[in-house]
């Protein structure tokens, strides 16, 4: 197994990243048809079992890639799941879980597999790869007896499913004779990743500008662009300063605030699309017409400073983007009568004053 040396994303670890990518599309696709409060929950709500099942895969290849045919074949049956795991959202979020559970089952039955030839071939990672093997069963098992409840239940036992999967996560023990973690690596699976979706909010953007397109509408995509453009700079500009090497609490908080990283740049995209789709027809943008895309920056902004916060020599670029977020729900949630351009306009303005303030005042990498 690949567990020594410093290394980049793999083929095999890029193309499984595409295929999940697709389930993030289709979360966008559930939450642009119902994007009132209650659509905007189930989109959160879906979207922490699909970005759990992206960490399990990719934290598992940090450590025991071994890049041979079992691996792969390992690999390749979890984004045939994930595929699965797409197809079931729609159903999943109108009631009919079926397809969902039984494909998520799969995924986690898969990682718990690997796990298990994981420990089988490298005895020192033991103590780590048992406790996240059994947990991964566990986990696995409590998704498909959710089958046995009522509908509206399930949420509960997949949430407990997937508390259980996050404490062992945090708490499973490394062997004093087995360190495979690269933190290299790590951050360049989610730095490609955040890529990724950034790359499909600007399809989307570029795609909802088909309806017929005004000036306005073109300008507010313009604008959905510059966006995109300024989330892409905050968040790689945290390579100056990698949480990752900062010891447990610097991994914990990178790994779980990507989270809000990925749901939110998904939601902005979708906010975007509203407000081109508002300007291309003349109409305002309602509370739930702004929420996907204020909410969206606001929990981006949010998770960027708690993972800045485990820097503390940062903290001043902590409280700016804490303040950023915070004017964003200001702009967002009390109806100001704003055109979708104007509204756009502004949140664009306040994001790249931000990102202008962070590259003035930041030292030299």
């Amino acid at each position: 197994m690949n567990v020594s040396n410093e290394r980049h994303a793999s083929w095999l670890e890029l193309f499984f990243d595409l295929v999940f990518v697709a389930a993030v599309a289709a979360l966008a696709r559930q939450l642009h048809a119902d994007h009132s409060i209650a659509g905007l929950a189930v989109f959160a709500g879906l979207f922490v079992p699909v970005w759990w099942g992206w960490m399990g895969y990719t934290w598992y290849a940090a450590g025991f890639d071994s890049d041979d045919p079992v691996y792969r074949v390992g690999m390749l049956a979890g984004m045939l799941a994930i595929a699965s795991v797409s197809a079931g959202i729609s159903g999943a979020a109108q009631g009919n879980s079926r397809t969902f559970v039984i494909a998520y089952a799969g995924l986690t039955y898969v990682l718990a597999a690997l796990y298990a030839r994981a420990w089988l071939q490298l005895p020192e990672a033991r103590p780590r790869t048992a406790h996240l093997g059994v947990a991964n069963v566990i986990g696995a098992s409590v998704w498909l007896s959710s089958l046995a409840v009522p509908e509206h239940a399930r949420p509960f036992l997949w949430a407990g499913a997937l508390l259980l999967l996050i404490a062992t996560f945090a708490s499973a023990p490394w062997s004093l004779r087995f360190r495979p973690f690269h933190p290299a690596h790590v951050a360049e699976r989610y730095g490609l990743f955040t890529i990724i979706v950034l790359g499909e909010s600007v399809v989307v953007t570029v795609a909802s500008l088909d309806i017929g397109p005004n000036r306005a509408a073109t300008l507010v995509a313009g604008l959905g662009f510059v966006i995109a453009a300024t989330i892409w700079w905050l968040y790689f500009s945290l390579f100056r300063s990698m949480p990752l090497d900062h010891g447990f609490r610097g991994r914990f908080v990178w790994a779980q605030g990507h989270l809000l990283i990925f749901a939110g740049i998904a939601a902005a995209a979708v906010g975007i699309e509203f407000a081109v789709e508002a300007a291309s027809h003349g109409a305002a943008l309602t509370l739930v017409d702004r929420l996907p895309l204020g909410a969206g920056l606001a929990a981006y902004l949010t998770a960027m400073a708690a993972i800045r916060a485990t820097n503390r020599r940062l903290g001043w670029v902590v409280s700016l983007r804490l303040a950023a977020a915070g004017i964003v729900v200001v702009l967002t949630l009390p109806d100001y009568g704003l055109t979708p351009l104007l509204f756009v306009t502004l949140l664009t303005l306040l994001l790249a004053a931000e990102a202008m303030i962070e590259v003035t005042r930041a030292s030299p990498p």
